[in-house]
């Protein structure tokens, strides 16, 4: 892995969940002539989001050696991976793709949203001022772990496993601390995938944006312009980028692969009214009924209906149209932080 994506550089130190003592990730290897030829890591893991518990897979460090490339060993370690953790019950798989054409090829597809804007000198200055911010102490963790679980769609993480991914080294984590507290935390950088990224805060804005101010100012001699993850549960931040005219874009969550059909149709289940009944009924569809009917999906069709891109819910009326049921709750709204990246 570290050979293939980092030339040579460290990569480990940037997951201690799949690498570290006593991690619980996993990796998958293809060898020729007695080398390792291919590789990935997952990891697993559940998703909290509207109240549901949503068990799912995260793969990441996907390497192919260069002269082995061609030979379908890229598409088949990742088979390996995907089969082991849909047989470990996860509904699906996500990854970060650094060329999703290929992934899509091999039956990924684009899944959830999340919205990147720009901090930089044309808006920075109508940042509050980063009273109260200071450098993470070792003894936040808690504190920050707490402010973590506010958040309605996230991975569910144990406090150890916050404490151990803080100490990820290079990374800049500020906190906000009123009358002794800590009110708010965020995260800038993370190894060499989200270099220049806010990608993990939590708190109210008068506590997380003057963090914001401060990872600018501490920062802007070297980068041009910092990068905020915000997931479309936040509201109240993409409020305030829009007022300063901060310049954004709403991409897509991640890649998706569907898993077990039955891990799957639990979670339809709890997204959608008592009135519908839901069933796997092969290892890539799912039937769902209601009043008017039923209405069968298919793969990409599944994910597409649950979590599809950017919202999109096009998928989605078709099977309230089918079933003649209306589904408040579809799409589901996920979010991965940075933290919980591999």
């Amino acid at each position: 892995m570290e050979t293939v994506l980092r030339e040579g550089r460290p990569l480990a130190h940037e997951y201690p969940l799949v690498f570290g003592e006593n991690a619980a990730g996993q990796i998958e290897t293809l060898e020729v002539d007695d080398e390792v030829a291919s590789t990935c890591a997952w990891l697993a893991r559940t998703l909290l989001t509207g109240g549901m518990e949503v068990p799912v897979s995260v793969v990441g460090s996907v390497a192919t050696r260069e002269e082995c490339r061609g030979k379908g060993l890229g598409t088949e370690v990742l088979n390996l991976a995907t089969s082991k953790a849909a047989a470990e019950g996860a509904a699906f798989s996500l990854l970060w793709a650094d060329d999703p054409a290929w992934y899509q090829e091999r039956g990924w597809v684009p899944f959830g949203s999340e919205t990147i804007y720009v901090v930089d000198e044309t808006m920075a200055f109508l940042l509050p001022e980063p009273v109260g911010v200071r450098t993470l102490r070792a003894n936040d963790a808690e504190a920050v772990h707490e402010l973590y679980c506010l958040h309605s769609a996230r991975v569910d993480r144990t406090l150890e496993e916050t404490r151990t991914m803080l100490n990820v080294p290079g990374m800049q984590v500020f906190v906000c601390e009123k009358e002794g507290q800590v009110t708010g935390y965020a995260c800038m950088n993370r190894g060499e995938d989200l270099g220049q990224v806010i990608h993990e805060w939590s708190g109210e804005p008068d506590s997380v944006l003057p963090i914001v101010s401060k990872l600018w100012h501490a920062n802007r001699l070297v980068h041009e312009r910092l990068f905020m993850m915000v997931p479309p549960t936040g509201a109240d931040y993409s409020a305030f980028f829009e007022f300063v005219k901060a310049r954004g874009a709403t991409g897509i969550l991640a890649m998706a692969k569907l898993g077990s059909t039955e891990a799957i149709a639990r979670v339809f289940d709890a997204a959608t009214p008592d009135s519908v009944t839901v069933e796997a009924t092969s290892e890539n569809t799912v039937d769902l009924t209601g009043e008017g009917g039923t209405i069968r999906l298919t793969d990409h069709e599944i994910l597409l209906a649950l979590c599809p891109p950017r919202g999109d819910r096009r998928v989605t009326d078709v099977v309230e149209s089918q079933t003649g049921t209306s589904m408040p709750s579809l799409p589901i709204r996920p979010f991965i932080w940075g933290l919980d990246s591999i």
